[in-house]
Protein backbone atom coordinates (compact mmCIF):
# COMPACT_ATOMS: atom_id res chain seq x y z
CA UNK A 1 0.00 0.00 0.00
CA UNK A 2 1.28 3.68 -0.84
CA UNK A 3 2.10 6.24 1.87
CA UNK A 4 0.18 8.71 -0.27
CA UNK A 5 -0.01 11.23 3.10
CA UNK A 6 3.78 11.28 3.30
CA UNK A 7 5.00 11.40 -0.13
CA UNK A 8 5.81 15.03 0.56
CA UNK A 9 8.51 14.46 3.20
CA UNK A 10 11.41 16.51 3.45
CA UNK A 11 14.42 15.46 4.69
CA UNK A 12 16.99 18.19 4.15
CA UNK A 13 16.88 19.60 0.90
CA UNK A 14 15.63 16.22 -0.48
CA UNK A 15 11.72 15.28 -0.70
CA UNK A 16 11.54 11.66 0.55
CA UNK A 17 10.70 9.15 -2.18
CA UNK A 18 7.16 7.59 -1.80
CA UNK A 19 6.10 5.44 1.43
CA UNK A 20 5.68 1.84 1.05
CA UNK A 21 3.03 -0.43 3.57
CA UNK A 22 4.38 -4.01 3.72
CA UNK A 23 1.37 -6.63 2.61
CA UNK A 24 1.63 -8.05 6.21
CA UNK A 25 3.44 -6.82 8.85
CA UNK A 26 2.28 -3.06 8.83
CA UNK A 27 5.48 -1.23 7.89
CA UNK A 28 4.72 2.57 8.12
CA UNK A 29 7.20 4.90 7.21
CA UNK A 30 8.71 6.71 4.64
CA UNK A 31 12.28 5.56 2.24
CA UNK A 32 13.97 8.44 2.44
CA UNK A 33 15.54 9.73 -1.23
CA UNK A 34 17.99 10.29 -2.68
CA UNK A 35 20.84 12.74 -0.32
CA UNK A 36 18.10 12.40 2.74
CA UNK A 37 20.78 10.17 4.82
CA UNK A 38 18.04 10.23 7.57
CA UNK A 39 17.42 6.88 9.30
CA UNK A 40 18.57 4.92 12.78
CA UNK A 41 18.26 3.31 16.01
CA UNK A 42 19.00 1.05 19.03
CA UNK A 43 19.08 -2.01 21.07
CA UNK A 44 20.62 -4.47 23.15
CA UNK A 45 20.04 -7.74 23.80
CA UNK A 46 20.58 -10.36 26.54
CA UNK A 47 18.89 -13.63 24.92
CA UNK A 48 21.29 -14.78 22.13
CA UNK A 49 24.15 -13.05 20.88
CA UNK A 50 22.85 -9.86 22.32
CA UNK A 51 24.27 -11.05 25.58
CA UNK A 52 27.40 -9.90 24.55
CA UNK A 53 26.41 -6.05 24.22
CA UNK A 54 28.65 -4.12 26.20
CA UNK A 55 26.35 -2.42 28.87
CA UNK A 56 25.43 1.60 28.69
CA UNK A 57 22.33 3.15 29.92
CA UNK A 58 20.32 5.93 29.07
CA UNK A 59 22.33 7.84 31.62
CA UNK A 60 24.91 8.41 28.80
CA UNK A 61 22.30 10.96 27.58
CA UNK A 62 23.12 14.64 28.73
CA UNK A 63 21.57 16.96 25.98
CA UNK A 64 18.91 17.89 27.91
CA UNK A 65 15.49 18.32 26.40
CA UNK A 66 12.50 20.82 26.59
CA UNK A 67 10.83 21.01 29.81
CA UNK A 68 7.79 18.47 30.01
CA UNK A 69 4.24 19.77 30.25
CA UNK A 70 2.87 19.03 33.51
CA UNK A 71 -0.04 17.52 32.29
CA UNK A 72 1.32 14.45 30.36
CA UNK A 73 3.48 11.69 31.59
CA UNK A 74 6.95 10.83 30.10
CA UNK A 75 6.61 7.76 28.09
CA UNK A 76 3.71 8.89 25.54
CA UNK A 77 4.51 10.18 21.63
CA UNK A 78 3.35 10.56 18.33
CA UNK A 79 5.47 9.22 14.99
CA UNK A 80 4.04 11.81 12.64
CA UNK A 81 6.06 14.29 10.19
CA UNK A 82 3.73 16.89 8.98
CA UNK A 83 3.19 18.81 12.01
CA UNK A 84 1.82 22.67 11.94
CA UNK A 85 1.83 24.86 15.09
CA UNK A 86 -1.88 24.04 15.33
CA UNK A 87 -1.53 20.37 15.21
CA UNK A 88 1.13 20.16 17.84
CA UNK A 89 -0.77 22.88 20.35
CA UNK A 90 -4.01 19.83 19.67
CA UNK A 91 -1.91 17.09 20.73
CA UNK A 92 0.31 18.75 23.54
CA UNK A 93 -1.71 18.01 26.22
CA UNK A 94 -1.34 14.60 26.54
CA UNK A 95 2.25 13.84 24.33
CA UNK A 96 5.19 14.87 25.73
CA UNK A 97 7.38 13.59 22.26
CA UNK A 98 7.41 13.12 19.08
CA UNK A 99 9.55 11.97 16.18
CA UNK A 100 9.54 12.36 12.15
CA UNK A 101 11.66 9.61 10.68
CA UNK A 102 14.58 11.71 10.03
CA UNK A 103 17.03 14.28 12.30
CA UNK A 104 15.13 17.91 11.97
CA UNK A 105 12.03 18.69 13.07
CA UNK A 106 9.20 19.68 10.49
CA UNK A 107 9.34 23.11 8.74
CA UNK A 108 5.51 23.51 10.48
CA UNK A 109 7.21 23.48 13.77
CA UNK A 110 10.62 25.59 13.21
CA UNK A 111 12.27 27.07 15.02
CA UNK A 112 10.79 25.97 18.27
CA UNK A 113 6.94 25.76 18.49
CA UNK A 114 7.29 22.43 20.14
CA UNK A 115 9.73 23.29 22.49
CA UNK A 116 7.34 26.16 23.97
CA UNK A 117 4.36 23.51 24.59
CA UNK A 118 6.97 21.08 26.37
CA UNK A 119 6.98 18.34 23.57
CA UNK A 120 10.77 16.59 23.19
CA UNK A 121 11.84 16.45 19.64
CA UNK A 122 13.93 12.88 18.79
CA UNK A 123 15.97 12.70 15.74
CA UNK A 124 16.76 9.31 13.87
CA UNK A 125 19.21 8.26 11.70
CA UNK A 126 16.91 6.80 9.27
CA UNK A 127 19.07 4.21 7.04
CA UNK A 128 22.67 3.28 5.77
CA UNK A 129 22.79 5.43 2.10
CA UNK A 130 25.84 7.52 2.47
CA UNK A 131 26.31 7.08 6.24
CA UNK A 132 30.27 7.72 6.50
CA UNK A 133 31.91 9.62 9.36
CA UNK A 134 31.48 13.33 6.99
CA UNK A 135 27.47 12.63 6.54
CA UNK A 136 27.42 11.29 10.64
CA UNK A 137 29.34 14.92 11.39
CA UNK A 138 26.34 16.40 9.13
CA UNK A 139 24.11 14.79 10.65
CA UNK A 140 25.47 15.81 14.22
CA UNK A 141 25.68 18.95 13.54
CA UNK A 142 22.02 19.45 12.14
CA UNK A 143 20.32 18.00 15.18
CA UNK A 144 18.75 20.85 17.10
CA UNK A 145 19.82 21.54 20.59
CA UNK A 146 18.00 20.17 23.91
CA UNK A 147 17.48 16.65 22.20
CA UNK A 148 18.76 13.68 24.84
CA UNK A 149 18.00 10.64 22.44
CA UNK A 150 18.91 9.26 18.82
CA UNK A 151 16.35 6.76 17.24
CA UNK A 152 18.15 4.42 15.02
CA UNK A 153 17.53 2.63 11.75
CA UNK A 154 14.07 2.08 10.30
CA UNK A 155 12.74 -1.34 9.95
CA UNK A 156 16.24 -2.25 8.53
CA UNK A 157 15.13 -5.83 7.90
CA UNK A 158 12.30 -4.78 5.25
CA UNK A 159 13.54 -4.39 1.96
CA UNK A 160 11.23 -0.88 1.15
CA UNK A 161 12.93 0.73 4.17
CA UNK A 162 16.15 1.12 5.41
CA UNK A 163 17.12 -2.35 3.91
CA UNK A 164 19.60 -3.59 5.59
CA UNK A 165 20.94 -6.75 6.90
CA UNK A 166 22.17 -7.57 10.17
CA UNK A 167 25.84 -7.58 9.30
CA UNK A 168 25.41 -3.96 7.39
CA UNK A 169 23.70 -2.32 9.64
CA UNK A 170 26.07 -3.49 12.46
CA UNK A 171 28.96 -2.16 10.52
CA UNK A 172 27.83 0.86 9.99
CA UNK A 173 26.54 1.34 13.22
CA UNK A 174 29.40 2.92 14.69
CA UNK A 175 28.39 6.30 12.53
CA UNK A 176 25.26 6.19 14.54
CA UNK A 177 27.36 5.91 17.96
CA UNK A 178 29.71 8.79 16.96
CA UNK A 179 26.48 10.99 15.88
CA UNK A 180 25.28 10.14 19.43
CA UNK A 181 28.52 10.27 21.17
CA UNK A 182 28.79 14.30 19.70
CA UNK A 183 25.79 15.27 20.89
CA UNK A 184 25.90 13.56 24.12
CA UNK A 185 22.36 11.48 23.29
CA UNK A 186 21.36 7.99 24.58
CA UNK A 187 20.61 5.15 21.72
CA UNK A 188 17.44 3.27 20.35
CA UNK A 189 18.13 0.31 18.75
CA UNK A 190 17.18 -0.44 14.55
CA UNK A 191 13.68 -0.49 15.48
CA UNK A 192 12.39 -3.61 13.81
CA UNK A 193 9.35 -5.14 13.06
CA UNK A 194 7.56 -8.51 11.73
CA UNK A 195 8.17 -8.19 7.77
CA UNK A 196 6.20 -9.93 5.03
CA UNK A 197 7.21 -9.26 1.09
CA UNK A 198 10.94 -8.14 0.14
CA UNK A 199 12.57 -8.62 3.75
CA UNK A 200 16.18 -9.05 4.78
CA UNK A 201 15.14 -11.15 7.62
CA UNK A 202 11.43 -11.32 8.03
CA UNK A 203 11.67 -12.18 11.93
CA UNK A 204 12.32 -9.58 14.43
CA UNK A 205 13.88 -11.38 17.12
CA UNK A 206 16.25 -13.01 14.60
CA UNK A 207 17.07 -9.41 13.46
CA UNK A 208 18.24 -8.10 16.54
CA UNK A 209 20.06 -11.32 17.88
CA UNK A 210 22.28 -11.33 14.13
CA UNK A 211 22.75 -7.58 14.33
CA UNK A 212 24.14 -7.77 18.57
CA UNK A 213 26.01 -10.58 17.25
CA UNK A 214 27.81 -8.88 14.62
CA UNK A 215 28.28 -5.33 16.56
CA UNK A 216 29.87 -7.04 19.61
CA UNK A 217 30.99 -4.15 22.08
CA UNK A 218 28.40 -1.50 20.27
CA UNK A 219 27.22 1.21 22.39
CA UNK A 220 23.11 1.02 22.37
CA UNK A 221 20.52 2.08 25.32
CA UNK A 222 17.23 0.63 24.25
CA UNK A 223 15.34 -2.01 22.17
CA UNK A 224 13.70 -0.23 19.38
CA UNK A 225 10.58 -2.23 18.07
CA UNK A 226 7.46 -1.39 16.22
CA UNK A 227 4.06 -3.75 16.37
CA UNK A 228 0.61 -3.54 13.95
CA UNK A 229 -1.54 -6.37 15.36
CA UNK A 230 -5.01 -7.24 15.01
CA UNK A 231 -7.28 -5.23 17.50
CA UNK A 232 -9.61 -8.35 18.61
CA UNK A 233 -7.40 -9.41 21.57
CA UNK A 234 -8.51 -12.40 23.57
CA UNK A 235 -12.00 -11.56 23.72
CA UNK A 236 -11.19 -9.13 27.04
CA UNK A 237 -7.99 -7.28 25.93
CA UNK A 238 -8.38 -5.71 22.67
CA UNK A 239 -4.53 -5.37 22.73
CA UNK A 240 -3.62 -8.79 24.26
CA UNK A 241 -1.38 -9.76 20.84
CA UNK A 242 0.66 -6.39 20.83
CA UNK A 243 1.20 -7.60 24.99
CA UNK A 244 2.72 -10.95 23.85
CA UNK A 245 4.83 -9.49 21.63
CA UNK A 246 6.22 -7.27 24.13
CA UNK A 247 6.90 -9.41 26.51
CA UNK A 248 8.34 -11.97 24.30
CA UNK A 249 10.91 -8.73 23.73
CA UNK A 250 10.90 -8.50 26.94
CA UNK A 251 12.19 -12.24 27.47
CA UNK A 252 14.75 -11.91 24.45
CA UNK A 253 16.49 -8.71 25.54
CA UNK A 254 17.59 -6.83 28.46
CA UNK A 255 17.39 -3.37 27.86
CA UNK A 256 14.32 -1.20 28.06
CA UNK A 257 12.05 -0.89 24.69
CA UNK A 258 10.92 2.40 22.94
CA UNK A 259 8.14 1.13 21.09
CA UNK A 260 8.31 3.79 18.28
CA UNK A 261 5.33 2.45 16.20
CA UNK A 262 1.95 0.89 16.77
CA UNK A 263 -1.50 0.35 15.92
CA UNK A 264 -4.33 -1.92 15.08
CA UNK A 265 -4.01 -3.08 11.04
CA UNK A 266 -7.36 -4.33 11.01
CA UNK A 267 -9.73 -1.82 12.98
CA UNK A 268 -13.29 -2.67 10.56
CA UNK A 269 -14.26 0.20 12.33
CA UNK A 270 -13.54 3.26 14.83
CA UNK A 271 -14.46 1.97 17.83
CA UNK A 272 -12.38 -1.07 17.36
CA UNK A 273 -9.28 1.14 17.35
CA UNK A 274 -10.24 2.75 20.15
CA UNK A 275 -10.77 -0.14 22.30
CA UNK A 276 -7.44 -1.75 21.06
CA UNK A 277 -5.72 1.71 21.99
CA UNK A 278 -7.29 2.01 25.56
CA UNK A 279 -6.28 -1.39 26.42
CA UNK A 280 -2.85 -1.21 24.98
CA UNK A 281 -1.87 2.26 26.59
CA UNK A 282 -3.15 1.23 29.60
CA UNK A 283 -0.42 -1.92 29.43
CA UNK A 284 2.21 0.73 27.87
CA UNK A 285 1.80 3.24 30.64
CA UNK A 286 2.12 0.49 33.78
CA UNK A 287 4.76 -1.72 31.77
CA UNK A 288 8.21 -0.91 33.42
CA UNK A 289 10.19 -1.94 30.93
CA UNK A 290 8.33 0.57 28.23
CA UNK A 291 10.11 3.17 28.48
CA UNK A 292 8.38 5.49 25.70
CA UNK A 293 5.96 4.54 22.82
CA UNK A 294 4.44 5.80 20.01
CA UNK A 295 1.33 5.97 18.25
CA UNK A 296 1.40 5.82 14.39
CA UNK A 297 -0.08 8.10 13.44
CA UNK A 298 -1.33 11.59 13.25
CA UNK A 299 -2.40 11.23 9.60
CA UNK A 300 -1.86 8.17 7.29
CA UNK A 301 -3.72 6.59 4.55
CA UNK A 302 -1.93 3.16 5.48
CA UNK A 303 -3.66 2.53 8.31
CA UNK A 304 -7.80 2.26 8.78
CA UNK A 305 -9.21 4.24 11.58
CA UNK A 306 -6.00 5.41 12.89
CA UNK A 307 -5.56 9.34 12.74
CA UNK A 308 -5.13 11.06 15.73
CA UNK A 309 -5.48 14.49 13.77
CA UNK A 310 -8.09 15.68 11.82
CA UNK A 311 -8.54 19.02 10.30
CA UNK A 312 -5.56 21.21 11.02
CA UNK A 313 -5.27 21.74 14.57
CA UNK A 314 -8.30 19.72 14.98
CA UNK A 315 -8.14 16.11 17.05
CA UNK A 316 -10.35 13.22 15.80
CA UNK A 317 -12.15 11.17 18.33
CA UNK A 318 -9.47 8.57 18.37
CA UNK A 319 -6.72 11.29 18.58
CA UNK A 320 -9.04 12.99 21.62
CA UNK A 321 -8.32 9.24 22.93
CA UNK A 322 -5.21 8.66 23.16
CA UNK A 323 -4.70 12.75 24.67
CA UNK A 324 -7.06 12.46 27.83
CA UNK A 325 -6.37 8.34 28.16
CA UNK A 326 -4.38 8.11 31.69
CA UNK A 327 -0.71 8.65 31.98
CA UNK A 328 1.77 7.83 35.28
CA UNK A 329 3.34 10.51 36.43
CA UNK A 330 7.45 11.16 35.30
CA UNK A 331 9.43 9.24 37.45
Amino acid sequence: MIHDARTRWLSGAAAMAALVFAASCGSSEPSPGSGSGSGAGSGSGSGGAGGSMAESSSSSSTGGGPPINPSTGCKRGVAYGYHSKADMQALSPGVSWWYNWTHVPDEGVKPDAYKTLGVEYVPMVWGGGGLDSMRAAQIASEIPDETSFLLGFNEPNFGEQANLSATEAAALWPHVEAVADARGLALVSPAVNFCGGACQETDPFKYLDEFFAACEGCRVDYIGIHIYTACQGDGTNKARWLINHIETYKTRFDKPIWLTEFACDNAGSLAEQKDFMIDALEYLENEPRIARYAWFSGRANNVANANLLGEDGVLTELGQAYVEAPQKPCE
